[in-house]
């Protein structure tokens, strides 16, 4: 299976509640709709190295526990190396990709604003700590099934791209 991309959900704690930063994204695929920062793996480029370099693009941040969480993927055929990650507290730069807000986790979980499929693996992401692939399958962009397997925990180093 080919596995593309990077996404990250990077958070913070305001006034007792998580926190994260989300991306309204200017393009396809999931215009208009509110996701996590990352992007595609370019040629050469670790899974690491990429998912950095997105952050840094994308946010101007620098973060603290930059963390591998899973893998979700769609129809068995691509997906995308998840992360979470905690803010420095440093200022956000304007992104080419889309506008970038703090959106508190419940709004994030419950809104239809932000990418339908969020809401079946954040939870794991961000307070779990065992591993997980997100399998997910779309007919017409219908999601038809979930299932949430288990992976290795050694799987980051199986990781060779």
């Amino acid at each position: 299976m080919n596995i593309p991309y990077t996404i990250c959900f990077i958070t913070r704690v305001r006034s007792g509640r998580v926190e994260i930063l989300m991306l309204l994204r200017n393009n396809e695929p999931n215009k208009h709709k509110w996701n996590g920062v990352g992007g595609k793996i370019e040629e050469g480029e670790t899974i690491n190295d990429s998912i950095a370099r997105e952050i840094i693009e994308e946010t101007g941040l620098k973060v603290n526990n930059l963390c591998f969480r899973g893998i979700v993927t769609w129809n068995e055929t691509s997906g995308m190396y998840v992360y979470r990650a905690e803010d420095t507290g440093g200022e956000l730069i304007a992104c080419d990709e889309g506008e970038l807000a703090w959106k508190p986790y419940e709004w994030v979980m419950e809104t239809d604003e932000a990418v339908s499929n969020i809401k079946y693996y954040l939870n794991e992401i961000l307070f779990e700590q065992s591993l997980y692939e997100f399998a997910l399958t779309y007919e017409n962009e219908r999601l038809l099934s979930f299932e949430k397997k288990s992976l290795p925990d050694n799987y980051p180093l199986l990781l060779t791209k």
